[in-house]
């Protein structure tokens, strides 16, 4: 038995797990999320803002002490769509080196859909299905298709909920016009990818935790997320200001300014791919990297 650990540097927060055991079981010993927001102010100018990233490398020397406790043997630190616009990337690196040890991989896209994919698969029971599975993040959302033996299609499409929330809300709440752009937005840069999905006609889609974990937090569907409901909860939702937001059941206070772009991200997928239920896995990114660690 092996004890590893992985982290997943994103846009809006970093994530870190423990696991010990082998990629057939696994046992999550440590698990800890860090509101840090990398990206706070960056997609202005694409770079990387002091504030954030001293809360970044904090958090960093906080995960090198629980790594260096539980006797971690094999560690991987990942970093997505943050690192792969933030033009002072490479700084931030050799600072992160220098401050911790760790160094960080920023990897592609399509690997973190890969990632993705495993993870949530292998997390629910999809009863042999072909799964369209959705990660909506800050900076990036990935889509892929497959079961657990095989994956036909993994997409990465930078766009995201923060990068929407920068971009376009001036307001709180955000005005018509702010709205209509980013379902424009949305629409543009989802739809070649979104006919390609419903061609590929999967049986099944799954979302995992992150923007649309929080959606099925807080709407808490019996059978899966419909368009109906998330139609309803766009309705009110775009009405309300951050304030309000952060009073809802099961939403973590640091995703109420990017809950409302995340879900109109959501929406477009729903509507564009056949108006199917939307499942929940427990599992995405950092269980994908913990199996794909325990296998090497």
């Amino acid at each position: 038995m092996q004890t590893i650990a992985t982290v997943d540097l994103g846009t809006n927060a970093m994530r870190l797990a423990i696991a010990s055991g082998s990629y057939e079981k696994y046992d999550l010993v440590h698990y800890i999320r860090y509101p840090n927001r990398l990206s706070d102010g960056m997609y202005a100018d694409s770079m990387l803002k002091q504030p954030a990233i001293d809360r970044t490398i904090n958090a960093l020397e906080e995960i090198r002490t629980l790594i260096d406790k539980y006797d971690v043997t094999r560690t991987r630190l990942i970093s997505t769509s943050v690192l792969r616009t933030a033009k002072n990337n490479n700084a931030f690196l050799k600072l992160v080196k220098q401050k911790t040890g760790f160094d960080i991989e920023i990897i592609h896209g399509d690997e973190e859909a890969r990632l993705i994919h495993t993870g949530a698969v292998n997390g629910i029971d999809t009863g042999g299905k072909k799964a369209l599975v959705v990660d909506i993040g800050g900076g990036s959302t990935e889509l892929s298709i497959g079961d657990r033996e095989h994956i036909e299609m993994a997409v990465s499409i930078e766009t995201g909920a923060v990068r929407l929330k920068e971009q376009f809300i001036k307001h709180d709440p955000p005005s018509r016009d702010e709205l209509v752009e980013i379902e424009q937005t949305v629409k543009n840069n989802f739809s070649p990818i979104l006919k390609k999905i419903t061609r590929a006609e999967p049986e099944i889609r799954i979302g995992v935790p992150g923007n649309i974990g929080t959606i099925y937090n807080i709407l808490k569907p019996q059978e899966g997320l419909t368009l109906t409901m998330l139609e309803g909860f766009y309705g009110k939702l775009s009405l309300l200001h951050v304030s309000e937001i952060k009073s809802l059941t099961g939403l973590e206070a640091d995703k109420a300014d990017i809950l409302l772009p995340g879900l109109m991200i959501l929406l477009e997928i729903i509507k564009a791919t056949g108006n199917k239920r939307f499942h929940i896995s427990p599992h995405g990114l950092l269980h994908g990297m913990l199996i794909q660690l325990f296998r090497m």
